[in-house]
């Protein structure tokens, strides 16, 4: 049986092939001049055994099983020789340790759960389904004018360690823009582009990104993501996306929606462990969404968001979240004229 490690779409041998070399190059550079070199030659050791592994077409292979090593862990450290289950005590509390110091990394990143500038009332609530997750939320105060904010919610490519890496690198990204004060489309030009630059060539995110402005209008742009659903007094609207997944395409450009939201009119912003969120026979989807999202007659944006999760609860009777979910609602309390 030809138990040769399968990598997925994202990763190839020659992408660990060309890491584990540079490496390998950049180790060499550091030895020189050092007057106690043993730490990088054993580091040295560990990625020419990683490349005679390669050479073998044993590589990521499990050295105890021979089963393969999980991919994601291979991502973030090409050198492991053993999966999960085959790890030692001392290993296993290792592991335990960077999750739960990443757990409390990422949950740092992300903005307070009730928010509001000026007119503007915003609620979330974000659901990893291990310890990390790779949905990606943020609310950014921007300079220009009271009561205007940036809003931001997406779903990177993977999961687990990986995806939350992502998900990092994509909160970085943003904010080290948000001072250039770029119009919409142009922030998520440079953001797509610097994403694409800097990830693997597979890796990508859909996500939602707007602003929101003091007279109650809403520039939106959509990169792929499941649409948002404009909820108010009879009125209900999916606003659809205006590009493709940001990571696929360097020169990739998006399109950017202007909405006039109506006092108490509700955005509800969600990633696909909501819509995709699965009872054994049938997935949740936007039908039910819109459904339950119209039932209530005056929904504050913490209402609205509980009002929808308690329906998924109800909908999942006892089956496990299989996904990362966040979900987000924006209300527009009225003019302040």
């Amino acid at each position: 049986m030809n138990t040769q490690l399968k990598l997925g779409k994202k990763v190839d041998q020659e992408y660990f092939q060309d890491e584990l070399s540079n490496r390998r190059e950049r180790l060499e550079q550091s030895l020189k001049g050092q007057s106690d070199p043993s730490q990088l030659i054993q580091l040295l050791q560990q990625v020419d055994a990683a490349l005679d592994r390669l050479d073998k077409g044993v590589f990521g292979l499990c050295q105890t099983c021979h089963d393969p090593i999980e991919e994601e862990r291979l991502l973030i450290d090409p050198l492991v020789c053993f999966c999960l289950d085959h790890l030692t005590e001392s290993q296993q509390r290792d592991l335990e340790q960077d999750l739960y110091l990443a757990s409390r990394i990422q949950g740092a990143l992300l903005p307070p759960k009730e928010s509001k500038f000026g007119k503007w009332d915003i609620y979330y609530s974000y659901l990893p389904a291990g310890p990390v997750s790779g949905d990606y939320c943020d609310l950014i105060k921007l300079p220009e004018d009271k009561g205007q904010f940036l809003f931001v919610l997406g779903d990177v490519s993977g999961k687990g360690i990986s995806a939350s890496m992502l998900m990092t690198h994509l909160h970085a990204i943003f904010r080290s823009l948000i001072s250039l004060q770029l119009d919409l489309a142009e922030l998520m030009d440079r953001v797509n582009r610097l994403f694409c630059e800097s990830t693997l060539s597979a890796s990508y995110t859909t996500l939602i990104c707007g602003r929101a402005l003091p007279n109650g209008t809403i520039e939106i742009a959509n990169a792929g993501h499941w649409p948002s659903l404009l909820v108010g007094k009879n009125r209900m609207e999916w606003i659809e996306s205006t590009g493709i997944p940001m990571g696929l395409f360097c020169d990739a450009k998006y399109g950017v929606n202007r909405i006039q939201l109506h006092p108490g009119d509700n955005l509800l912003l969600y990633t696909d462990g909501l819509t995709e969120a699965s009872n054994k026979t049938i997935e949740y989807g936007g039908s039910r969404l819109q459904s339950i999202a119209s039932s209530l007659e005056f929904k504050t944006p913490k209402k609205l968001v509980d009002h929808c999760l308690g329906d998924l609860r109800k909908f999942l009777n006892g089956s496990t979240q299989a996904d990362d979910l966040t979900i987000m609602s924006i209300q527009w309390l009225g003019s302040t004229a």
